[in-house]
């Protein structure tokens, strides 16, 4: 195995885990853990199956490009227009998130020794990433080998720490009226597609490990997140905060909190970076803006939805997974059909699809849109 395989697991890896992973035992202490268990598993295959269509329409295109510029090169100017908006709102809350869960753990680290209000860790947050996008430092991708080890000891360390506080009471099978609730959460935890290109470029000179370096990536993680999920709601019960993290604070002792609070932000910060730059790279390369345009917008516009009070870490993350996520996969889904009839080269992979899988996932995803929607009204 060479070693750029191992930095596509972990690229991919360190990409989906990130604020999903924190949001999901609130969520489940809503739902019971069997919504968990079924949803995490039917859509990790699902958004396996949905980066993989990615990674074959990112080979088979000489340009640069994400979703909306491939739409462009395919299918068209209003296509394209209409794909920029779907993935543009998606990262913007996808972003938003990040902001808001990294502002809270920054909080928790460092407000007994600054003071401070959660808002202004925010702020400090959000200067930072966009300073590091600004001049363009690209994360070393060894950086997520080392951070995904990492974040499974702190996993480790909590679990080991909090096995004896584990009640088997904190878990329910199910609530039936919250039984969907874990949908749209789930769907944006499991979501790699941001790292998609930059595992293409990794594995370039050897596509046939795309396939698996995909599958271990986004099943490892989803693995990880049901077993994160599990220790925390063991521990907290119904003291589970939206965030996770600060509902240990009172429960496990503080290096252990802290340890976790640490690792915690690293892992949204560099999900933060990624997930920037791809908002960055849809101005550059689908769009045309140029470069501290495109940064300009990509750092601005999600701070600004936080600046107004959207602020609601669980709404915003249902959304963005149920609504754009869906949307998104339900184009790419149809968009494939006309990248596999005129490649502009040779991908050196190709997935199966046909009319009738395209039909079954696109109603399925229209549900959850339809589910979601009506549950934010």
């Amino acid at each position: 195995m060479s070693k750029n395989y191992f930095l596509a697991i972990a690229t991919l890896m360190g990409t989906i885990i990130g604020v999903g992973l924190f949001a999901l035992p609130y969520i489940t202490n809503q739902s019971g853990v069997l919504p968990l268990v079924v949803f995490m598993i039917s859509l990790a295959f699902v958004q396996y199956y949905l980066q993989m269509l990615f990674a074959e329409a990112v080979l088979c295109t000489k340009k640069a490009h994400r979703l909306p510029g491939l739409m462009g090169e395919y299918s068209g100017e209003t296509g394209r227009k209409l794909t920029f908006l779907v993935e543009i709102i998606g990262l913007c809350g996808s972003i938003l998130a990040y902001i808001i869960v990294g502002g809270i753990f920054l909080h928790q680290l460092l407000n007994l020794y600054f003071g401070g209000s959660e808002f202004l860790y925010s702020t400090i947050l959000f200067i930072a990433v966009s300073v590091i996008t600004f001049y363009e430092i690209k994360l070393i991708a060894g950086m997520e080998l080392v951070l995904t080890l990492l974040m499974i000891l702190a996993v480790g360390l909590i679990a080991w720490k909090g096995f004896g506080l584990i009640d088997v009471n904190n878990f329910r099978l199910i609530d039936w009226p919250n039984a969907v609730l874990p949908y749209g959460p789930i769907f944006f935890a499991v979501t790699g597609g941001a790292a998609i290109p930059e595992i293409c470029k990794l594995l370039a000179g050897n596509k046939e490990k795309i396939r698996s370096a995909i599958a271990w990536g986004t099943f490892a993680s989803a693995a990880l997140m049901i077993a994160f999920v599990l220790i925390i709601l063991g521990i907290t019960g119904k003291n589970t905060t939206p965030d996770t993290l600060t509902g240990l604070a009172g429960v496990l002792p503080v290096g252990v909190v802290t340890v976790g609070l640490i690792f915690g932000l690293l892992a949204i910060i560099t999900s933060y970076i990624v997930f920037a730059q791809a908002a960055e790279e849809i101005y550059q390369w689908d769009l045309g803006f140029k470069n501290k345009t495109a940064w300009l917008l990509a750092a601005a516009v999600p701070y600004l939805l936080y600046l107004i009070g959207w602020n609601d870490l669980i709404s915003v993350i249902g959304f963005t997974g149920a609504v754009c996520g869906g949307l998104s996969g339900i184009i790419l889904i149809w968009l494939i059909f006309k990248i596999k009839a005129r490649p502009q080269k040779d991908p050196g992979l190709k997935n199966k699809i046909t009319k009738f899988l395209a039909y079954i996932l696109s109603i399925l995803l229209i549900l959850g849109i339809i589910y979601e929607v009506f549950n934010l009204i």
